[in-house]
């Protein structure tokens, strides 16, 4: 295969995957998404640990009795699908690139004020365990809005 037909051959495969990807930007504080704003816990039972606070400065995650404040997240705003139109909103709450190890689904399941966390870039087969604060997030999966 000549360069340029393997050039021609990587460019056009590069261009077929690009849609399929997610991508993810980075928001200051959560003000645009005030539908999200709320507490959740387990069962939607504010009296119970993992607890999940958002509001207009970013989200709050206690575990354990000790909160973590994250002012800046990762909106991952394409994670449905060029054309999904649902509303469930995808966050990556911590990390960096390459390593988001939890994502946070809220309206999970197309239903209104349920979150779901699930394993990202831990806890999967062949790779890093989940860091115990993760997995604790991850095992009280899914988390419903305290009313």
């Amino acid at each position: 295969m000549s360069s340029l037909a393997a050039v021609l051959r990587t460019a056009v495969l590069t261009a077929l995957l690009l849609p399929l990807s997610a991508n993810a930007i980075e928001v200051t504080g959560m003000k645009d998404f005030p539908d999200l704003h709320g507490r959740y816990a387990p069962a939607g039972d504010c009296s119970r640990e993992p607890l999940i606070v958002v509001d207009p400065q970013g989200i709050s995650i206690t575990v354990s009795g000790k909160t973590e404040r994250y002012a800046k997240v990762e909106y991952a705003a394409s994670y449905g699908g060029n054309f999904y139109q649902g509303i469930v909103q995808w966050f990556f709450p911590y990390g960096a690139p390459g390593n988001w190890p939890v994502i946070m689904a809220f309206n999970a399941d197309e239903t209104r004020d349920k979150l779901t966390i699930s394993a990202n870039d831990e806890g999967w087969k062949g790779g890093p365990p989940l860091k115990p604060r993760n997995k604790a997030l991850v095992d009280a999966s899914p988390y419903r809005k305290c009313r």
